[in-house]
């Protein structure tokens, strides 16, 4: 759940540390007052999108209204100060007031030195190299409340962090603490996406102490052709009331026109009730080969499930029309479930954008997939960009 005054707190923190750099709290208002306009930069964009169920419903599931919205403001000597807001309004839908105004990140970053940097605040900070399938990649929850309908890089939800990058030659080594326990968001009672079994898996939220605080190192380094990281962190499992250490390694490899992924972590105590520990794995291979085009398949063994993802992507007409078709689909024989969508992107213009597609979900053995395997729709959207 939001916890406003944590946020509050964490925000006067980050104001704390613009103040010491040398202004009084009457300075820092005045300074923000008279700085030069292009000191603060606001950009973001504005989209009206409609789903639409067709299987056994066949009406209007969702008429939202949202906003992604960054500020950036340079005012402060060295540092940076970042924020960006999410906030939608839902007119059609079974959940009562659905509607949300969220500070997905709010940070203060700056350098302590020519190879020291650091960033405190609410932020979010990706791991791994798979685009479609979360190995690694497991500092920051996802919004979960719609699955299959948008791609892991805007469903990840920010969270308080203190982060510290030292820069050695090739390498990045940076120092985590994780002051915020904040768990994926889950569909509520009804959504067409509600599911019993997800919504009671959390059982009592850890509290955002200094003892519940997580620590998380990583070492990644980019050298020609190839990409290598090393990972490590202690926190609470995403929606569990314990913790657990995880140790992971991603690489990337460009042969020619393909790209290898790889990815392996290794968790202990990832589940106290069932599983002392596992190993979950990911192997990639990308084709770019296509002109304005590529293809790309993923292959897990996550959760003692296989799990598939295969991407085309092709663009056409001076690539101002994308099309992208993305099948997920779980166990060896494909039994568990899971779903094909396919959409287009088109530009209309530098401001104006729209998408349209459509998703269809396979029921199986995997039960979150069996419980909304009747949520087939048809979805638009038209976006602004200011």
């Amino acid at each position: 759940m939001f916890n406003a005054k944590f946020l509050i707190f964490n925000f006067l923190t980050i104001i704390s540390l613009v103040a010491n750099d040398g202004f009084s709290d009457d300075e820092v208002i005045e300074v923000i007052q008279t700085q030069k306009k292009e000191d603060l930069t606001i950009y973001g964009s504005l989209t009206s999108s409609l789903n639409y169920s067709y299987q056994d419903k066949s009406t209007i599931s969702s008429s939202k209204i949202s906003t992604n919205t960054k500020l950036e403001y340079n005012g402060f000597k060295s540092k940076k100060l970042k924020m960006t807001i999410k906030a939608y309004k839902d007119y059609d839908t079974n959940i009562n007031n659905d509607q949300e105004f969220d500070i997905n990140e709010l940070t203060i970053e700056g350098s302590l030195s020519n190879t020291v940097d650091y960033k405190v605040g609410r932020q979010i900070v990706v791991w791994g190299k798979s685009d479609n399938i979360r190995i690694t990649d497991i500092l920051n929850p996802l919004d979960s409340t719609t699955p299959g309908m948008v791609d892991i890089e805007d469903l990840r939800l920010g969270r308080v962090m203190t982060k510290v990058d030292n820069y050695l030659n090739d390498w990045t080594i940076s120092t985590i603490l994780l002051h915020e326990n904040r768990y994926s968001k889950m569909a509520e009672p009804g959504s067409d996406y509600y599911s019993s079994i997800i919504a009671n898996q959390i059982l009592n939220e850890p509290s955002n102490s200094i003892k519940n605080t997580g620590v998380a190192l990583s070492a990644s380094a980019n050298f020609e052709g190839e990409d290598l990281s090393f990972y490590y962190v202690n926190q609470y499992i995403d929606n569990k009331s314990y913790k657990s250490n995880m140790l992971g390694f991603a690489y990337n490899k460009v042969i020619e026109s393909f790209l290898l992924k790889t990815e392996l972590a290794y968790f202990d105590n990832y589940d106290n009730n069932t599983i002392d520990s596992k190993i979950d794995s990911l192997i990639g291979l990308e084709y770019s080969g296509i002109k304005d085009g590529s293809v790309s398949l993923e292959v897990a063994n996550k959760d003692d499930d296989i799990q598939y993802a295969l991407r085309f992507t092709q663009s056409y007409i001076n690539q101002t029309l994308d099309f992208t078709a993305l099948y997920s689909g779980f166990k060896k024989d494909l039994s568990g479930g899971g779903f094909l969508r396919v959409w287009f992107d088109y530009d209309i213009d530098d401001k104006f954008s729209t998408q349209f597609g459509m998703i269809n979900y396979n029921g199986g053995t995997n039960l979150a997939l069996e419980t909304i395997k009747s949520n087939d729709r048809l979805f638009a959207s038209l976006k602004y960009n200011f």
